[in-house]
């Protein structure tokens, strides 16, 4: 099932929606515009930016997965993700793990 933190990362058009974006998300309503931002399926990479449309589909919506951000375009979903990335080098110090930062960050969180 999809699971938001408690305080996701929203950038300032979502801000004031993001109640209304979490009782949408799991309703199963539809959604225009928005993007979340989860941590990979891979470990290769950080971060999966989804469109909101894709969590029509009952794959998505009842898969395990947590959302860390909510953006309003796909170019501000790129500077929300590198906002967080900006926090975990001011916290950390560096970003040998950035993962790791957001996995704690996570169950700290949900």
């Amino acid at each position: 099932m999809v699971r938001f933190v408690d305080r996701p990362y929203v950038t300032e058009k979502v801000g004031p929606k993001i109640s209304s974006i979490k009782w949408k998300m799991a309703c199963g309503i539809g959604m225009v515009g928005y993007h979340f931002i989860t941590l990979s399926d891979n470990a290769s990479d950080i971060f999966d930016i989804y469109p909101a449309a894709v969590f029509k589909q009952k794959r998505f919506r009842k898969s395990d997965r947590i959302i860390l951000g909510v953006a309003d375009s796909p170019d501000s979903a790129k500077e929300l993700t590198g906002r967080m990335i900006r926090e975990c080098l001011d916290k950390c110090g560096n970003l040998s793990d950035i993962r790791g930062y957001f996995e704690k960050f996570i169950k700290e969180n949900l």
